[in-house]
């Protein structure tokens, strides 16, 4: 049976092997046609994009059985191929705790956290490697974690290599009115310039647009601001809890690892956009 790249149902069921259960299952990825809804927007994915989503419930099921993680609150969906060099975005649950400063950038503060992540990052490698049994370790940054003021946006973009292959994982925010929302995103490509992620950042956090009265120019007097700032925020992306201590110093408290599973690694996700890319056979 001849297999097509082109989308023509509502809804494309996909057989994976998941290498945890050692059995085949199956996950409901529906093509994108119209703009995907989140809780504070939607995803609005351009026309001629064959991309596909997965929703909440069934992007929980994929998380558990495929990466290896233990809970999955924190997940808003899935949607594969949203742009054509990635693979992959995984969408949050967007953070409420209040309007975000983010003038704390410039300070000190910034340097302790960052070097914080670092060591999460690599227990975290280390830790989802044992539950997936395969040796993952994390090797450095691609792009160090930047805030761009004027888009409101903050990312960061690490590499890891994985049972031996090297994989980049990108985690980045868009601020709003009540907080922020979060993005992971998988490229295509395993070698990418610095360059070509921040692009590749830019134009994932573009597709995503606010609802008018949730982006963060709708913010007025009166509404809850955040505890912390954009180094507090940068430092939970990474699963670290921040917060000040008693001599003013920042602190960074590493979260129970695969608890908090939401902020380690994605599992290379290539392998699903190349089912799309099967050549016919010579029966087709």
């Amino acid at each position: 049976m001849k297999f097509t790249h082109k989308l023509s149902t509502l809804l494309l069921a996909i057989t994976l092997a998941a290498p945890l259960a050692a059995q085949e299952v199956t996950y409901d990825f529906q093509p994108v046609l119209d703009p995907i809804p989140v809780t504070r927007g939607s995803v609005m994915i351009s026309k001629g994009q064959d991309a596909l989503v997965l929703n909440k419930a069934e992007t929980c099921r994929f998380a558990m059985a495929e990466w290896g993680w233990s809970g999955c609150e924190t997940i808003e969906t899935l949607i594969v191929s949203p742009l054509a060099d990635v693979d992959s975005t995984l969408v949050e649950v967007p953070n409420s705790d209040g309007f975000v400063e983010l003038e704390d950038w410039g300070t000190s503060e910034r340097a302790e956290v960052v070097t914080q992540i670092e060591e999460s990052l690599s227990l975290g490698a280390i830790e989802q490697g044992k539950v997936l049994g395969q040796t993952i370790t994390f090797e450095g940054w691609l792009v160090e974690p930047t805030l761009n003021v004027e888009k409101n946006y903050m990312y960061y973009a690490s590499r890891f290599n994985w049972a031996g292959q090297p994989q980049i994982n990108i985690k980045a925010t868009v601020f709003d009115r009540r907080g922020y929302v979060a993005f992971s995103i998988m490229p295509l490509a395993t070698t990418v310039s610095p360059a070509e992620v921040e692009s590749m950042i830019t134009a994932t956090l573009d597709q995503y647009v606010p609802t008018q009265t949730e982006a963060r120019s709708a913010f007025t007097t009166g509404d809850t601001v955040a505890a912390v700032g954009a180094v507090g925020v940068l430092a939970g992306l990474a699963g670290l809890q921040y917060g000040k201590g008693a001599a003013g110093g920042a602190i960074a408290i590493v979260l129970l690892l695969l608890k908090k599973a939401w902020f380690l690694l994605l599992a290379p996700l290539y392998f699903i956009k190349n089912l799309f890319r099967r050549k016919p056979g010579p029966d087709a």
